[in-house]
C-alpha cells in the first residue's frame, strides 16, 4: 500500500531537505559537503616526453586572471597576487644531459610517458652503443655553434626541458646511452628558471582557498556555498583540462572555513587538491651554483 506522501506524489524527503537549506544553509551547507560524491580529477600534472603535456603554471594562471577580470572588488588581491606568482631569471651553467626530462618540439605524437621510452622507439638507424657513438650524437644533438643550449627548469615541480626546435634523434641515441652505460655528461646551457615567488606564495596560502575539483563536482559545492551567502568564485584551470574548475575562496570567514575544511576531510588528492598546497609540495629550488 502506498504512503500518503507517495499517493499524492510529493516527496516529503526532499521538501525538508529544501525547507531545511532554506532556514539553517550554513548548517546544511556543512552536512552536505561530508556526504557529496567526488570524482576522481586524474593526474593534474602528466609524465610525458613533450613539455607542452605537462602541466603549465603561466596557463593556470592565465585562465584564473582572465575569469577573474569582471569580478567584484573583493577578488581583485587574489588576481594581484597570482600576477607576481612566477618570476623568472636566466642562467647560464653546466648542465647534466641526463637532468633533462623532456623536449619542448616533437612531430611524434605518441603518448611517451618519458625521454627513454621515446628514446627507444625513435633511433631508426642511429648508432649508440660505443663511446665512439655517444660522443658523436652528443655533438650532433648540441651543436656547438648554437650554445649554449635553451634549457627550461621549472622549480615548481622540479622539471628541466630542452627547447629543441628539430626532431631529437641524436638526442635520443646519447639517453640510450646514459640509461644502458651509466654514462653522462654535460652541455653548456642557458637555463630559464620559473621560480616561485615564495612570499606571494605564502600571502595566497593564507589569504585563499584556491580548491582544484571537477566542474561538475565544483558548480554543486558553489550551489551550496551561494545559498548560504558565502564568498565563492569558480576560476578556470588550464585549456588542458576543461573539466576542472578553481574554487576561489578567501579565509578570513570561520563559517566558510569549516565548511570547505569538512569539504577536504578524508578525501583523495585526486578528489580534491589545493591549488598553493600542490605548488608547495613539489617545490625544487634551483641550485644557482
Amino acid at each position: 500500500m502506498k504512503s500518503p506522501s507517495e499517493a499524492s506524489g510529493i516527496d516529503i524527503e526532499a521538501l525538508l531537505n529544501s525547507l531545511i537549506q532554506r532556514l539553517f544553509p550554513v548548517w546544511y551547507a556543512n552536512q552536505a559537503v561530508k556526504e557529496l560524491p567526488l570524482g576522481n580529477m586524474g593526474t593534474l600534472n602528466p609524465n610525458s616526453f613533450l613539455s607542452h603535456r605537462w602541466l603549465s603554471l603561466h596557463s593556470v594562471i592565465q585562465a584564473m586572471q582572465t575569469s577573474l577580470e569582471n569580478a567584484d572588488s573583493q577578488w581583485q588581491e587574489l588576481s594581484t597576487l597570482l600576477g607576481k606568482l612566477i618570476v623568472e631569471n636566466d642562467y647560464q651553467r653546466p648542465l647534466s644531459v641526463s637532468a633533462i626530462q623532456g623536449l619542448e618540439y616533437s612531430s611524434i605524437e605518441d603518448p611517451y610517458p618519458n625521454l627513454v621510452t621515446y628514446a627507444e622507439h625513435n633511433l631508426g638507424a642511429i648508432n649508440w652503443e660505443s663511446a665512439e657513438d655517444f660522443e658523436r650524437n652528443l655533438k650532433s644533438a648540441f651543436v656547438q655553434e648554437d650554445s649554449p643550449h635553451r634549457v627550461v627548469y621549472r622549480e615548481w615541480d622540479g622539471r628541466y626541458y630542452w627547447v629543441n626546435k628539430e626532431e631529437a634523434h641524436h638526442f635520443a641515441a646519447v639517453i640510450m646511452h646514459c640509461q644502458h652505460k651509466q654514462r653522462d655528461a654535460t652541455i653548456n646551457a642557458l637555463i630559464n628558471v620559473e621560480s616561485l615567488h615564495m612570499p606571494t606564495l605564502d600571502n595566497l596560502r593564507s589569504k585563499f582557498w584556491l580548491l582544484i575539483m571537477r566542474r561538475d563536482d565544483a558548480y554543486q559545492v558553489i550551489d551550496l556555498l551561494n545559498k548560504a551567502s558565502l564568498p565563492v568564485f569558480p576560476c578556470e584551470f588550464e585549456w588542458r583540462r576543461s573539466d576542472l574548475l578553481i574554487l576561489a575562496c578567501p579565509k578570513n570567514n570561520t563559517k566558510l572555513n569549516t565548511i570547505l575544511l569538512n569539504l577536504q576531510n578524508n578525501r583523495s588528492n585526486q578528489q580534491i587538491t589545493d591549488l598553493g598546497r600542490f605548488l608547495n609540495r613539489y617545490h625544487r629550488p634551483f641550485r644557482n651554483q
